[in-house]
């Protein structure tokens, strides 16, 4: 699906824009762009801009310098976002990350290729790196890293550990709170297993930390090694305990993947937009499949057998062709800022979503169109206006 951008030559007359959501360009008379926006009514805004116009007003007059104006029209606050994104990265490469209208967030960063890694916080994103989010503020980010660090005994400290440097004593280790890889108290292997268990904490997967610590106390108690064994469901209670004073979970930026089932102009069809790997790597629009046949308005055409059938098997088909088109194939590493940019778009609406989105994670394609359909109903049921100019930015 491409985004196509309607093409109006300025007569110095008011523009015949729809009332709808949209994002539009305005060219002066030597074809520079001199504003690209978005906007809930393209015609109340160009209104604003080109109609009758009090003495008072001391707003620039575009009048007297507009040559063309394009414009789009949008049906979903993400749909106009994005569009907006994506303009303004391509026509202001070097300044469009300061236009960005939706919010940042804060990501957590484990380096698991460093010898003893230990918990940043980061706005920036580079391969090979663990991170996570998205935290709503830097107070959310500290509760955590602070319940990882000592659940865990992930080092707190900012010392270069090198392995064979003489180290005072330390004081978190004291406090119980560190593992101490400083004096060589665990190897590099034992602390990334902590590593390990601590994104797996992150990430909600509690029952493959516990399967994990009962197998290893089990093991240690069978061979008669009590105090490991004690030590290691001391440990799994320390957890337990962690989770019910931090309930949040947090996504991988890496095994971000999203479809994100949009409104359309018609109540007949919907946009989804495919996101692999916190990076948005496609947009298709589909005419919606209907049990009862109905989907179209020919009420001959509907009432016809297995037309219903027919029409939710062709959803199907298309949705599944396009779910391994776009998941299967490898993303491009053309910028890691971008990355960063497009997790935080679909993180805005991860962290508070608006009706007229719906975002499924895709896992068990085979079952995702019949999701993707029942969403789709019960937002029919509901029937709710939405507004698609409400995030903040």
């Amino acid at each position: 699906m491409e985004f196509r951008f309607e093409t109006l030559e300025y007569d110095r007359t008011l523009p015949a824009l729809p009332k709808h959501s949209g994002v539009y360009k305005i060219f002066d008379i030597r074809g520079k762009l001199i504003v690209l926006d978005k906007t809930s009514n393209l015609f109340e805004r160009f209104t604003r801009y080109y109609g009758e116009r009090s003495e008072r007003v001391r707003d620039l007059d575009l009048r007297e310098i507009t040559g063309r104006i394009q414009f789009i029209k949008t049906d979903s606050a993400f749909e106009t976002i994005y569009i907006l994104y994506r303009e303004r990265k391509n026509h202001f490469p070097k300044t469009y990350r300061k236009m960005r209208t939706f919010r940042l967030f804060t990501l957590m960063k484990i380096n698991r290729r460093q010898r003893f890694p230990r918990i940043y916080a980061s706005r920036e994103i580079k391969p090979g790196v663990d991170y996570f989010g998205p935290f709503l503020g830097r107070g959310q980010f500290t509760r955590l890293k602070t319940t990882l660090e000592r659940t865990f005994k992930l080092r707190p400290c900012l010392y270069n550990i090198r392995g064979n440097d003489p180290h005072p004593d330390c004081l978190y280790f004291q406090m119980h709170t560190c593992s101490r890889p400083c004096n060589n108290d665990i190897d590099r292997r034992a602390y990334l297993e902590d590593v390990d268990q601590a994104i797996a904490f992150i990430e909600g997967r509690d029952e493959d930390i516990g399967r994990g610590l009962v197998a290893k106390m089990n093991d240690l108690a069978a061979q008669m090694r009590f105090e490991e064994a004690e030590m290691v469901r001391r440990k799994l209670d320390k957890i337990h305990r962690a989770r019910q004073e931090y309930k949040d979970t947090f996504l991988s930026v890496w095994t971000l993947n999203y479809i994100v089932v949009l409104a359309s102009d018609s109540v007949l069809r919907c946009k989804i937009a495919f996101v692999h790997e916190s990076r948005i790597v496609g947009f298709e629009q589909y005419e919606l499949p209907s049990p009862s046949g109905r989907g179209r308005r020919d009420s001959q055409r509907a009432d016809a057998p297995g037309e219903g059938r027919k029409s939710v098997e062709a959803f199907n088909q298309r949705l599944a062709a396009d779910l391994s088109r776009f998941f299967e194939m490898p993303i491009g590493r053309d910028s890691n800022r971008s990355q960063y940019d497009e997790f935080c778009l679909v993180s805005n609406f991860v962290a508070d979503p608006l009706q007229s989105v719906e975002l499924l994670p895709a896992r068990d394609f085979e079952r995702l169109p019949q999701r993707v359909i029942e969403r789709l109903e019960q937002r029919k049921r509901k029937r709710k206006p939405t507004h698609v100019d409400t995030v903040a930015g």
